[in-house]
Protein backbone atom coordinates (compact mmCIF):
# COMPACT_ATOMS: atom_id res chain seq x y z
CA UNK A 1 0.00 0.00 0.00
CA UNK A 2 1.55 3.45 -0.76
CA UNK A 3 0.82 6.82 1.28
CA UNK A 4 -0.58 9.34 -0.98
CA UNK A 5 1.81 12.56 -1.55
CA UNK A 6 1.16 15.20 -2.72
CA UNK A 7 4.50 16.52 -4.15
CA UNK A 8 3.18 19.59 -6.48
CA UNK A 9 1.31 21.48 -3.73
CA UNK A 10 4.92 20.36 -1.27
CA UNK A 11 6.78 22.16 -3.99
CA UNK A 12 4.83 24.75 -4.47
CA UNK A 13 4.73 24.78 -0.83
CA UNK A 14 8.47 25.46 0.02
CA UNK A 15 8.68 27.56 -2.75
CA UNK A 16 6.17 29.86 -1.55
CA UNK A 17 8.13 29.74 1.84
CA UNK A 18 11.47 30.98 0.16
CA UNK A 19 12.80 27.86 -1.02
CA UNK A 20 15.04 28.05 -4.49
CA UNK A 21 12.64 25.75 -7.14
CA UNK A 22 15.81 23.45 -7.32
CA UNK A 23 16.05 22.78 -3.61
CA UNK A 24 12.12 22.58 -3.33
CA UNK A 25 12.47 19.47 -6.21
CA UNK A 26 15.09 18.41 -4.00
CA UNK A 27 13.35 18.16 -1.39
CA UNK A 28 10.23 16.82 -2.85
CA UNK A 29 12.11 13.73 -4.03
CA UNK A 30 13.90 12.99 -0.97
CA UNK A 31 10.19 13.04 0.60
CA UNK A 32 8.28 10.83 -1.23
CA UNK A 33 11.62 8.66 -1.42
CA UNK A 34 11.34 8.54 2.22
CA UNK A 35 7.21 7.25 2.32
CA UNK A 36 8.26 4.27 -0.18
CA UNK A 37 9.75 2.29 3.29
CA UNK A 38 7.26 3.32 5.36
CA UNK A 39 5.34 0.38 7.43
CA UNK A 40 1.57 0.73 6.90
CA UNK A 41 -1.06 -0.43 9.76
CA UNK A 42 -2.24 -3.00 7.26
CA UNK A 43 1.99 -4.19 7.27
CA UNK A 44 1.65 -4.09 10.96
CA UNK A 45 -1.13 -6.34 10.72
CA UNK A 46 0.29 -8.46 8.67
CA UNK A 47 3.28 -8.84 10.78
CA UNK A 48 1.55 -9.52 13.60
CA UNK A 49 -0.41 -12.49 12.43
CA UNK A 50 2.71 -13.78 10.87
CA UNK A 51 4.37 -13.55 14.46
CA UNK A 52 1.24 -15.11 16.51
CA UNK A 53 1.49 -17.81 14.26
CA UNK A 54 4.87 -18.67 14.36
CA UNK A 55 4.38 -18.23 18.21
CA UNK A 56 2.20 -20.76 17.86
CA UNK A 57 4.30 -23.17 16.31
CA UNK A 58 6.95 -22.99 18.54
CA UNK A 59 4.83 -23.54 21.51
CA UNK A 60 3.41 -26.87 19.86
CA UNK A 61 7.42 -27.60 19.54
CA UNK A 62 8.54 -27.09 22.16
CA UNK A 63 5.21 -29.06 24.15
CA UNK A 64 5.90 -32.11 21.92
CA UNK A 65 10.07 -32.09 22.63
CA UNK A 66 9.25 -32.05 26.24
CA UNK A 67 7.13 -34.49 26.22
CA UNK A 68 9.68 -36.83 24.48
CA UNK A 69 12.15 -35.75 27.18
CA UNK A 70 9.79 -36.52 29.53
CA UNK A 71 9.40 -40.17 28.32
CA UNK A 72 13.38 -40.24 27.98
CA UNK A 73 13.87 -39.50 31.10
CA UNK A 74 11.46 -41.81 32.91
CA UNK A 75 12.92 -44.64 31.01
CA UNK A 76 16.12 -43.84 32.22
CA UNK A 77 15.22 -43.54 35.49
CA UNK A 78 13.01 -46.66 35.18
CA UNK A 79 16.26 -48.61 33.81
CA UNK A 80 18.68 -47.16 36.58
CA UNK A 81 16.20 -48.32 39.32
CA UNK A 82 15.81 -51.91 37.44
CA UNK A 83 19.82 -51.92 36.73
CA UNK A 84 19.81 -51.71 40.90
CA UNK A 85 17.23 -53.88 41.69
CA UNK A 86 18.43 -56.29 40.10
CA UNK A 87 22.30 -56.37 40.92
Amino acid sequence: MTTLFDTLKFKKQLTGVGFSQTHAEGMTEAVRDSFENLATKTDLNLLEAKLLFSQGELKNDLIKWMVGLSFIQVGLCLSVVLAFHAG
